[in-house]
């Protein structure tokens, strides 16, 4: 069952700009099994955040009081390739974060983000390290997402757009699943049933 969450996706922004975040680095095997939502935030770049004593890395953005609750983060390419573990999705929204920047998203990755209701906005290469340079400048800098235009703003940056498919972004305005947003299609898949029937009737013969 996906989460109940507020349809804004923007918010305090934070760079985490290197290429090839995979999901083992987002949340490690350890931190995948005998946990219940919303508790996968602990395991959230582990490696990264904590010390081998379990103590916290004052130098890792995302720990310090500044950015340690952002709700944007702004990634390298191809963030969230490797494993296909949902959990790596799981522990960015327990965490938090309700959108995250890219150039390219591992597929599955990608894929698991709007089923949790987790904004993956693809940018192009240029936009998104403007966007990173802005949010490292700038103190707390907000990022306005609006998924009606699919374009990213701020006072500091120009207007960003962002690739989202119609399908995709009906799951994140309504809150709703893949199978649910199919069915808000029912008119167009009916017209093109009956439209198929007339082209190819020896395929609806039984």
């Amino acid at each position: 069952m996906r989460p109940t969450a507020s349809r804004e996706y923007g918010g305090l922004a934070v760079s985490l700009f290197v290429p090839d975040i995979d999901t083992d680095t987002l949340i490690p095997i350890d931190y995948c099994i005998n946990r219940e939502r919303p508790n996968f935030d602990v395991g959230l770049f582990h490696s990264w955040r904590f010390n081998d004593d379990g103590t916290k890395k004052g130098d890792f953005v995302l720990n310090t009081e500044r950015y340690s609750k952002s709700q944007v983060l702004i990634a390298g390419a191809n963030f969230g390739c490797g494993s296909s573990r949902e959990m790596a999705v799981w522990a960015l929204c327990d965490f938090g974060i309700r959108c995250v920047i890219a150039p390219s998203f591992g597929e599955i990755f990608y894929n698991n983000c709007f089923q949790n209701d987790l904004l993956a906005a693809q940018v192009s290469d240029a936009s998104a390290a403007a966007l990173s340079e802005a949010v490292t400048s700038a103190k707390e800098l907000q990022l306005v997402i609006d998924i009606d235009k699919n374009t990213i703003h701020s006072t500091a940056t120009q207007t960003v757009p962002f690739e989202l498919d119609s399908l995709r972004s009906e799951m994140l305005k309504r809150g709703i699943n893949p199978i649910e947003a199919t069915l808000t299609r029912s008119a167009d898949i009916s017209s093109y049933e009956r439209a198929d029937r007339i082209r190819r009737p020896w395929a609806y013969q039984r």
